[in-house]
């Protein structure tokens, strides 16, 4: 067993690791396509960068970040071609924390595929129309909210890893984390951020951006981008469908509003396994299990105000004494197609003062887009991947 009072020859062992992966990845001309921990050794199955239209196609299995049994990862490299590399780990790996730690390196230096990736956007209104100066402050100060919003995540126990990349007036942001509760935490981080966002503008409007944001859940890849002479640990990015109906769905959104797209998502965490039956997540489940989870982060800090709590709910139309439907919006888009979403509203409740509100109210959407009444049967209480 590892000796639990030498956490620094743990870190140690790391470091060695993630070198010898960086020299094995070789400035992103290669790739992990698979690995296994058996006994002391990391097994890890690699092939060049040209093969991966080819292994996506045939090695379904693979291109997922998580760990195989040895058994399997041998067999499917024999079959594919692969070259495999054992790098000594030691026995440091048994503590779950550490084996954390090591699949957290490992995933760097690989390309994931996943169906199920969390994507959000979060824009400031009229960026353009700033002068320089004006812009770099603006995204400072939401830069700093995210910041503040990401160590609150961190401080509550949330196993996120916050990827972040620039667009062009604000930010997209994922969880390098996968599973249904790992994209619950990367909304809390997008709603505690824009309650801070809020916050600051209630104290002086000059000081925080006018901005609205996106969230969505789909079949994305995430990919490390190389740095010459370096190891991928510092910028990585997410492509896929999710990325495009985020990147659509804030196009879409008027300023300080949040929309959510349609999706439904296994109740599992990591990849799912085909033919296995899971609860199922449609939108409207998930934000009910994200506003339970944000009932950890009662009487947080953010900035220099204590909150109370925060409650979030997708907006509709009063159709009897406090009871409201759910709308989904469904916007038009260039092609000729659609894509529907929700209209989230977030409510921030402060000890000594009153209220303040993000997002758009219902009825000030009445020209946004066309809506329908959404009804929870419409999405199916199991979900099967198929093979």
């Amino acid at each position: 067993m590892p000796d639990e009072t030498s956490p620094g020859d743990a870190r140690q062992a790391l470091r060695t690791i993630d070198k010898r992966l960086a020299e094995l990845w070789h400035l992103g001309s290669w790739f992990v396509a698979g690995w296994s921990l058996e006994a002391t050794d990391l097994i890890v199955a690699l092939a060049p960068i040209g093969m991966l239209p080819d292994l996506a196609e045939t090695e379904i299995g693979l291109l997922r970040g998580d760990a195989l049994d040895g058994r399997s990862l041998v067999a499917v490299a024999k079959r594919a071609d692969l070259r495999i590399e054992a790098i000594p780990a030691g026995a440091w790996w048994a503590a779950p924390a550490m084996r954390a730690a090591l699949a957290q390196s490992v995933q760097r230096y690989a390309i994931r595929r996943s169906p199920f990736h969390a994507t959000a956007r979060i824009e400031i209104d009229n960026f353009t129309t700033l002068k320089t100066v004006e812009q770099v402050a603006q995204l400072a100060t939401l830069s700093y909210s995210l910041n503040l919003a990401a160590e609150r995540l961190v401080a509550a126990n949330s196993d996120i890893d916050l990827g972040r990349s620039p667009t062009p007036a604000g930010y997209r942001l994922w969880n390098r984390r996968q599973g249904w509760k790992a994209d619950i935490d990367l909304f809390c981080l997008l709603a505690l951020a824009l309650a801070e966002n809020g916050l600051a503008r209630a104290r002086d409007p000059r000081t925080a951006p006018v901005v609205k944001a996106a969230f969505g859940v789909g079949p994305g890849w995430e990919f490390s981008l190389p740095r010459g002479g370096g190891s991928p640990m510092i910028h990585n990015d997410v492509l896929g469908e999710v990325r495009s109906t985020v990147s659509t769905l804030v196009n879409c959104a008027l300023p300080g509003q949040i929309l959510a797209g349609t999706f439904d998502r296994p109740m599992v965490d990591g990849a799912p396994r085909p033919g296995v039956v899971y609860k199922n997540l449609d939108a409207p489940r998930f934000m009910g299990l994200a506003q339970r989870r944000l009932g950890d982060f009662d009487n947080v800090l953010l900035g220099p105000e204590k909150i109370a709590g925060l409650k979030l709910y997708l907006t509709g139309d009063e159709i009897g004494p406090g009871t409201f439907d759910i709308k989904a919006f469904r916007y038009k888009l260039p092609d000729g197609g659609d894509l529907e979403a929700f209209n989230v509203k977030l409510n921030i409740f402060r000890p000594a003062n009153p209220p303040l509100f993000f997002g758009l109210q219902h009825k000030d959407l009445a020209d946004a887009a066309p809506t329908r009444a959404y009804y929870s049967d419409e999405s199916a209480r199991e979900f099967v991947l198929k093979d």
